[in-house]
């Protein structure tokens, strides 16, 4: 009786660990998503960003699915695309988009396929442009774009030492000026 109990722990325990690295291996190949609807924002185009995004490898393409979501019902968006450097469009590239608002819409939908030669976090930076009565205003948006380790490489030169504790602590170069006052 007590070999079958084992050997029941022993299979639950070995499914368990390979569910484990199942999860694991999908959060590796997640979709990074993200939303601004619902979070503050600064004045400006009534425009808010919900993105889908794979992780991907080195030179591997990358797809984005972006939805603009307006309360507009009418007038035009422009929207400005710039990719940061070592990010490469594949398929049709442009560096604009344009949509006629309308009231039975409420996203338009842009989509992108980006692949790097290079691992990093990348930026697809959007500028949201609407006319409206009051004017032209402005929402500046921002999509992440992880490829192969997805980290961000920092162009600093600047030292990162460890305290005592174990914290970082960055060590800078400072000025100090002293004025005497009678």
């Amino acid at each position: 009786m007590n070999k079958i109990k084992t050997t029941k722990l022993l299979i639950a325990s070995i499914l368990m660990i390979s569910l484990n690295k199942e999860v694991a291996m999908a959060k590796d190949n997640k979709i990074a998503e993200g939303t601004t609807i619902g979070h503050y924002q600064k004045p400006g185009a009534p425009v808010d960003i919900t993105y889908h995004s794979t992780r991907v490898g080195l030179d591997e393409i990358a797809d984005i699915n972006i939805s603009l979501i307006t309360t507009l019902n009418s007038g035009e968006m422009e929207v400005k695309i710039n990719l940061d450097d070592n990010l490469e469009q594949i398929g049709e590239a442009y560096d604009s988009v344009s949509f006629t608002l309308s009231p039975n819409q409420k996203s338009y939908n842009i989509n992108l396929k980006v692949k790097s030669l290079k691992d990093g976090l990348y930026y697809i930076r959007l500028l949201a442009k609407v006319d409206t009565i009051g004017g032209a205003k402005m929402r500046a948006l921002a999509v992440p774009v992880y490829v192969g380790d997805g980290k961000l490489k920092k162009k600093s030169n600047q030292k990162i030492m460890k305290s005592l504790s174990g914290e970082n602590i960055s060590i800078s170069k400072a000025e100090e000026t002293i004025e005497i006052i009678k």
